[in-house]
């Protein structure tokens, strides 16, 4: 891919963007792994996301400068979750643990990851293909007066309408709860705050089955399946 190779360089980059899932700053990938700021880092950049490991984004409210990286490649973050630093695995490791915390949130992680390989995918499920758009996702840090908050996807459309996209992996149809409902309209009201005046937002819900309607369902405007990513 390129002249000199680096491979320890390469997975102390790998290893490192595993650990979060919306990535990092070129700036916090030298602070981290005490890697130079020159040329071949950029060549090691340039390389991980040519070849499909890495994908890079620009954070939603962020500037091209606050640029990040982030792991996308399936193996590569199974293989840091479960294999690197196991022995080995019993052999009934995934039928005790299919219900556990960390099973769950593979598989939260990996819809999600499926979801933004498929963005195409969920902007023709709602109608606006054609659209110019920009795909980002948006993590606001909490601290003592702020509290921290995640949104999955959001897509900023060129006709003033921004998709807030959460992605729940579920084995039914997802049911919104009084408490999630909270969650929504607070992270709603906290992203009304950071985007033009002209513009609406409107929330989508992109999970496995779709959705059951009670009284807080009404928060999603649309909602894509499987069927939808996989048509």
């Amino acid at each position: 891919m390129y002249e000199d190779n680096h491979p320890e360089e390469m997975k102390k980059i790998v290893e490192l963007l595993a650990g979060r899932r919306c990535g990092y700053s070129r700036k916090d990938i030298i602070d981290k792994t005490k890697l130079g700021d020159n040329g071949l880092l950029s060549k090691m950049l340039n390389a991980l996301v040519a070849s499909d490991f890495v994908m890079r984004y620009v954070p939603f409210g962020q500037s091209k400068r606050d640029e990040h990286y982030k792991l996308i490649d399936p193996f590569c973050v199974f293989y840091l979750k479960y294999v690197k630093g196991h022995s080995r695995l019993e052999n009934d490791f995934w039928l005790t643990n299919v219900t556990s915390q960390s099973i769950s949130s593979w598989r939260g992680f990996a819809f999600e990851e499926v979801c933004f390989r498929h963005v195409d995918k969920i902007k023709k499920a709602l109608g606006i293909s054609g659209v110019s758009s920009n795909q980002s996702s948006w993590l606001l840090k909490g601290d003592d007066e702020v509290e921290g908050s995640q949104i999955d996807l959001i897509i900023e459309r060129k006709d003033n309408i921004v998709n807030m996209c959460e992605m729940k992996f579920y084995n039914d149809e997802y049911t919104v709860t009084k408490s999630y409902d909270r969650v929504l309209v607070a992270r709603y009201n906290r992203l009304d705050t950071m985007i033009p005046k002209r513009s609406t937002i409107n929330p989508v819900l992109v999970t496995t089955f779709g959705l059951v309607y009670n009284e807080y369902s009404g928060t999603f405007q649309n909602v894509i399946t499987l069927d939808d990513l996989f048509d």
